[in-house]
């Protein structure tokens, strides 16, 4: 409960910025080169999704919860950013949410999201990615190398994200 108060509050401090999606900094996504951890998490069935299925595509894990207002608005932009790579990236959300797929199923229904995603509830996947805040979504290359760390909402379907991904596809 401490940890859903706190991570809470670290949401409301970030959408205080701001209304929607913004970005609070210049950069878009901090430089990052370290090897992702491998994972294994349900996604909405229930069904395992292993990091190892990864291979070869560039992956976006944008970590959040459907609490966390500041993290839903990046949602559509993500859906926005998977269909315009649908070959070459995947693009997962990975909601942290304490009470798992009782409350994000319910959730991407009635809000028609169709972004994939992986549930942590525990936030172990979280944790061994150094994700200390939410929304913090990771930009893994082809290699299995996160290369970028983005804290706070982006735009994912602008301009800066587009070139970003294209960027890594020359890779």
């Amino acid at each position: 409960m401490v940890r859903r108060v706190l991570l809470c509050l670290v949401c409301l401090v970030g959408s205080s910025a701001g209304l929607g999606v913004a970005q609070d900094s210049s950069v878009f996504v901090l430089p990052e080169r370290t090897p992702a951890p491998a994972f294994s998490l349900p996604d909405l069935s229930g069904r395992p999704v292993s990091s190892e299925a990864f291979g070869g595509k560039i992956v976006i894990l944008s970590f959040g919860a459907t609490w966390c207002t500041t993290c839903t608005t990046e949602l559509k932009s993500l859906e926005n950013l998977q269909a315009r790579f649908p070959k070459d990236l995947l693009v997962y959300f990975v909601a942290i949410d304490g009470r798992g797929e009782k409350d994000v199923k319910p959730f991407m229904e009635k809000n028609g999201h169709s972004l994939p995603t992986l549930i942590d509830p525990r936030m172990a996947v979280a944790r061994e990615h150094g994700i200390r805040w939410i929304p913090v979504t990771l930009v893994v290359d082809r290699q299995g190398m996160v290369v970028g760390r983005a804290i706070g909402p982006r735009e994912w379907d602008g301009k800066e994200a587009l070139e970003l991904v294209k960027s890594l596809m020359k890779r």
